[in-house]
C-alpha cells in the first residue's frame, strides 16, 4: 500500500510540474480572456465526507435492513481522490465537458445487529468485510443563453454515466465452535440525465468564479432497469490564472442522491451525500 501511495503520488507531481513548466514556454502568447478558451484540462484533489446508507432486497423481493454505511459497516466517512475534467468551448456558446472521480471505501467491522442483504442474513457478532465503490463520469453540453465581458449564464445538460459497487463478507461463529460465512455482490450502472443551470461571473482576466446546479427527478417504477428518485449536484468554484496558460482553482462541491434502484444485479434503495471541497490546476488553450 505504501508502494502504491508513493507512486501515485509521484505521477500527481511530475504532472503538477508539468503544468506549471509548460506556461512558460509560452508567455509571449496573446491573452486568453476568460470565456474565449478553446479546451481546458484541470487535475486536482477532492476532499469529500459522505453520509450514505443503502438497502438490496432479495430475489423474492421481501425487504432487506436498511444499512449506514459509515455507522453500519464501519466505511470512512472521508477520502481523498484525484479528480480529473477537460472542457471544449467548440463555438462562442457551446461547450463540451468531461470530468472523472472514483470514491472505493472499504472496512472490516462487527455487526451490531442482525444485517439483511440481498440472500444474506448476517447475525449480530459477524465480522463484515465491506467495500463500496461510486464512479462517475459527467458528460456536460451547456449552451449560454447570456455571454458577455463579465458575464456567462447557461442552461446544461448532462449525462452521468453512474456505477455502485457493494461487496460483504461476512464470518460468524456459531453453536460447536463452527463458522459461517456468506457473501453478497451487488452492481448498479446506468446514465442519469441531469439538468442544470450555470453562471460564471469574469471578474477580470485572471480571476472569475461560478456556480453550477444540475437536478434530476425521474420516476422508473415501471421500467425493469434503472434509477427512480431525486439527485441533486452543487459546485461552486473560483479561478485564478497565474499565466496565460496555467491557473489554480478551488470548489466546494455538494451531492445527494436518494434513489429506488431496479437492476438486474440490485434491486433496493440508495441513500447517498457527500460534500467536501476540490483544489486544482488548470491549462487552457
Amino acid at each position: 500500500m505504501a508502494y502504491y501511495l508513493l507512486q501515485t503520488n509521484r505521477k500527481l507531481l511530475y504532472t503538477l510540474l508539468l503544468f506549471l513548466i509548460l506556461p512558460r514556454f509560452s508567455l509571449a502568447d496573446e491573452w486568453i480572456n476568460p470565456g474565449e478558451e478553446t479546451l481546458e484540462f484541470g487535475l486536482g484533489v477532492f476532499l469529500p465526507s459522505f453520509d450514505s446508507s443503502l438497502q438490496v432486497d432479495n430475489s423474492d423481493l421481501d425487504l432487506g435492513t436498511g444499512v449506514d454505511l459509515e455507522n453500519d459497516l464501519g466505511l470512512d466517512s472521508n477520502e481523498t481522490v484525484f479528480w480529473l475534467s477537460t472542457q471544449w468551448r467548440f463555438s462562442d456558446n457551446h461547450r463540451l465537458g468531461l470530468s472523472y472521480f472514483q470514491f472505493s471505501r472499504d472496512s472490516i467491522a462487527t455487526a451490531l445487529t442482525d444485517i439483511e442483504v440481498g440472500e444474506e442474513i448476517f447475525p449480530a457478532g459477524a465480522t463484515l468485510t465491506s467495500k463500496f465503490d461510486y464512479s462517475s463520469i459527467p458528460f456536460i453540453y451547456s449552451y449560454s443563453f447570456i455571454k458577455s465581458k463579465h458575464h456567462e449564464l447557461a442552461g446544461t445538460f448532462g449525462l452521468h454515466l453512474t456505477t455502485l459497487e457493494l461487496d460483504i463478507r461476512g464470518d460468524a461463529f456459531v453453536g460447536g465452535g463452527g463458522t459461517v460465512d456468506g457473501n453478497v455482490y451487488a452492481k448498479a450502472q446506468g446514465p442519469l440525465p441531469l439538468f442544470g443551470v450555470k453562471y460564471d461571473y469574469y471578474a477580470n482576466k485572471r480571476w472569475s468564479s461560478g456556480i453550477h446546479g444540475e437536478v434530476f427527478a425521474l420516476d422508473l417504477e415501471d421500467t425493469d432497469v434503472g434509477f427512480s428518485g431525486v439527485i441533486y449536484n452543487v459546485r461552486a468554484s473560483t479561478e485564478y490564472w497565474f499565466y496565460n496558460h496555467f491557473g489554480v482553482g478551488a470548489a466546494l462541491n455538494w451531492f445527494s442522491m436518494d434513489v429506488d434502484v431496479k437492476d438486474s444485479e440490485w434491486r433496493g434503495r440508495v441513500d447517498y451525500e457527500y460534500l467536501g471541497p476540490q483544489i486544482y490546476a488548470n491549462m487552457r488553450f
